[in-house]
């Protein structure tokens, strides 16, 4: 089992590993998951999803042959091409990494083609699913490795749900603490007061977005998003304690305590695509900061090639 590099909460993994024996993965339901934090707090219940996805397949074998890579090994020669949704406001919030250009970094150190899709930084689900489906139209069959953050996850999964036929580009999706099927701090937010229903019209104004950034957000009803067919989907799910989070993702790590283990901004089992594998990143928050990021994606970068999921030279 990993831990944070600080080693806060460190002894608590331990004792999740020995109770509720009788609870896989599979048992985690999000039920279970809230009804196991009002008994024992939001900690406890991440730790035992936390260590219950490292033993569980087919994620504990994905798990096992990322870490055993060497990360300063070399990936072969390919033709793939590694576009990246990013988060919202990724123009106007560079600096929580919104951008994805330390994923970008990674992937053109390992010698690949990278590239940003330029979603609208304030755009709603809808429309930045819409520059995404564009962007993928104009690529090889079998070229495309997806990598998304936070909503651009959302974005893409509704790309790919619009138009199926996409799916013959990507070969691989990499969703980075995504914001798959909403978040109830959205509905919080909407549903709220008037008084905070101006502020937030007030902080959007500031940016020039629309509402329609917060109306596709929302939590509920969403269907479970699966992975496309022949699309392999790695989850990575940042995996906090409490003590894990610092300003503003503390306060809406606590908000959305009471529903169950998550991330700062969306429930744990709310950022898979089901079908995907998974890979918990303990310590880390919705931000995924953590000073093992890098390496981890290096090292998926580096399976997908070992796996041969890669578009080898010249195909396409």
């Amino acid at each position: 089992m990993t831990s944070s590099t600080d080693g806060v909460g460190a002894e608590l993994p331990a004792h999740a590993q020995s109770s509720y024996p009788d609870h896989d993965f599979a048992a985690l339901t999000p039920a279970v998951l809230a009804q196991l934090t009002r008994e024992h707090g939001v900690d406890f219940a991440t730790a035992l999803w936390y260590d219950r996805v490292r033993s569980a397949e087919p994620h504990r074998e994905f798990i096992e042959a990322v870490e055993a890579l060497d990360a300063d090994a070399a990936l072969a020669p390919t033709s793939a091409r590694l576009l990246l949704a990013p988060a919202a406001f990724w123009r106007e919030y560079p600096q929580f990494g919104a951008d994805g250009a330390a994923v970008l970094g990674v992937a053109r150190d390992l010698g690949l083609d990278a590239e940003m899709i330029r979603t609208a930084s304030t755009g709603s689900v809808s429309e930045n699913a819409r520059i995404i489906r564009e962007a993928l139209e104009k690529e090889a069959d079998g070229s495309v490795i997806l990598a998304s953050l936070s909503k651009g996850g959302a974005d893409v999964r509704l790309a790919l749900e619009q138009d199926p036929a996409l799916t013959r580009k990507v070969r691989a999706w990499i969703n980075v603490c995504g914001i798959i099927h909403g978040s109830p701090l959205v509905d919080g937010m909407l549903d709220g007061p008037w008084w905070r229903r101006l502020a937030l019209r007030a902080f959007l104004a500031r940016w020039r977005a629309g509402f329609g950034l917060l109306r596709e957000s929302r939590h509920a009803p969403f269907p479970r998003a699966t992975a496309p067919a022949g699309v392999y989907v790695v989850n990575v799910v940042a995996c906090p304690l409490s003590a894990h989070t610092a300003g503003a993702i503390t306060r809406r790590h606590r908000q959305l305590g009471a529903r169950g283990p998550n991330d700062g901004s969306t429930l744990l089992t709310d950022a898979i695509v089901d079908g995907g594998v998974i890979y918990p990143v303990w310590g880390a928050d919705h931000y995924f900061r953590t000073p093992d990021a890098p390496v981890l994606i290096r090292r998926i970068l580096l399976h997908l090639g070992a796996t041969g999921r890669l578009a080898a030279p010249g195909a396409g």
